[in-house]
């Protein structure tokens, strides 16, 4: 895709953007946050970097930022220590079967962050809107907690129609591109 085209409906939506990642910040930032790019999210920020406050930074590789990626990497686990003890049913509904436990216990909680650890890790992006980490062509997810994680767009080109101009969401394939991403495959729909 041509994200310099994407980058101008993006402007005409009313998005700001700066200058470009050069390929060594966007290394850099991969490095600093210990992750990586869909190569679809690379090319865009290698095209434009959106601005504003609900836009995480990548650019930005200060002890603040770092800080703040960690938090966001934090509130994951509390979300989900806060589902397994206020949505213990529904967790267990979507995970007790596929970890082999049909009961509530300790042993299920254990069980879920332990799935948790070994799945593929959420990126912020934009507000409350994640990325798979390392994943090329997946779907952006919206992520408040366990319980209450949608697909926000079927691809990323889609998630930022659906985000910035408002069109509807496409899920094409969504079970076959989720496979590999661990806890995410179980939890959302």
């Amino acid at each position: 895709m041509d994200y310099t085209q994407m980058i101008d409906r993006l402007k005409k939506a009313g998005i700001s953007f700066k200058p470009g990642m050069s390929r060594d910040e966007l290394d850099r930032a991969e490095s600093v946050f210990n992750f990586r790019f869909p190569s679809e999210i690379r090319q865009f920020l290698f095209c434009g970097v959106p601005g504003g406050s609900s836009f995480f930074n990548f650019r930005d590789v200060t002890e603040k930022n770092i800080k703040l990626f960690s938090e966001f990497q934090d509130s994951i686990e509390k979300s989900f220590q806060f589902d397994l003890e206020n949505n213990r049913e529904e967790m267990l509904e979507l995970l007790g079967e596929k970890l082999g436990i049909v009961q509530n216990s300790e042993v299920f909680d254990n069980a879920v962050m332990k799935y948790l650890d070994q799945s593929v890790r959420l990126i912020p992006f934009y507000a409350h809107r994640y990325f798979f980490d390392g994943m090329d062509n997946m779907p952006i997810v919206s992520f408040w907690q366990p319980t209450d994680t949608i697909f926000y767009g079927g691809s990323f080109e889609n998630y930022l129609e659906v985000e910035f101009m408002k069109k509807r969401r496409i899920l094409e394939n969504i079970p076959q591109r989720m496979k590999n991403t661990g806890i995410w495959e179980d939890l959302i729909s």
